[in-house]
């Protein structure tokens, strides 16, 4: 999409859908008027309580899907959620819980998303990631970056956030030495709950990079409350990119 979201379409217990590719969503996430198509309506006692970038606390009751079938590849008994969500054109979320053993390729030059068949040794360039995972319902990735060629900081990455997506803790706006006079700064509602605000501070830094990656003055939002040190997109790391749960890595190879 001309924001840089991931959208692709999978079949999940047969019924087509067109989902963002997420990789910071941590489970797969179906909005209610596609999971009322769905041939089995989700029921179930259990749920699953996570907390969004903000420190925002969701509930969310848990299920499993028998078949997704995505790219010609069949999954089966993959944790989902609902919410009472609506984007139009979207169904939902597809995130990267399918993906533990089956290395996942993003070519943003193609738009297309692929599964490796290359052995790692091919690869040259590679930077570790680091899982987050709860009760083996979810799985995040984080990575390193550093900040104005000084600071280096752990990011959790998140292709759901779009292209040049850079979001930082506030806790860092007094080390980075912004000034804060110099930032816009506003509320936004939460999409879950109205009565959520958080506030944001737009502006730029130095710079983000990593070993093979250097973005000069980005845009940045620094996040009241964010619950990590910082959170980004992944289009900055390269053109194309394969993400490997199994491994621990994501190999840049364009």
């Amino acid at each position: 999409m001309p924001s840089g979201h991931i959208v692709v379409q999978a079949k999940i217990e047969g019924v087509e859908g067109n989902f963002i590719f997420d990789t910071g969503a941590g489970i797969n996430l179906f909005f209610n008027d596609f999971a009322a198509k769905l041939p089995s309506k989700p029921s179930s006692y259990n749920f699953f309580t996570g907390f969004r970038a903000t420190g925002e606390r969701l509930d969310i009751p848990m299920f499993k899907n028998k078949e997704v079938l995505f790219a010609g590849k069949k999954f089966t008994d993959i944790p989902f959620s609902t919410a009472d969500m609506k984007i139009p054109g979207i169904d939902g979320l597809i995130s990267l819980k399918m993906f533990e053993n089956t290395d996942v390729v993003i070519d943003y030059g193609k738009q297309e998303i692929s599964f490796a068949d290359a052995a790692p040794s091919s690869y040259s360039k590679s930077i570790d990631i680091f899982l987050s995972t709860q009760a083996d319902d979810t799985v995040d990735i984080f990575t390193y970056a550093v900040l104005n060629d000084k600071y280096k900081i752990k990011v959790m990455l998140d292709s759901g956030a779009g292209s040049n997506s850079f979001w930082l803790s506030d806790k860092l706006i007094k080390t980075l030495g912004v000034d804060i006079s110099s930032m816009k700064v506003f509320e936004k509602e939460s999409e879950f709950n109205s009565l959520v605000k958080t506030k944001i501070y737009t502006g730029n830094i130095g710079s983000i990079s990593n070993p093979y990656a250097h973005v000069d003055k980005p845009a940045v939002t620094f996040v009241e409350n964010l619950i990590y040190e910082g959170k980004t997109g992944i289009n900055w790391l390269g053109n194309k990119i394969v993400i490997s749960i199994k491994d621990r890595k994501i190999y840049i190879i364009g």
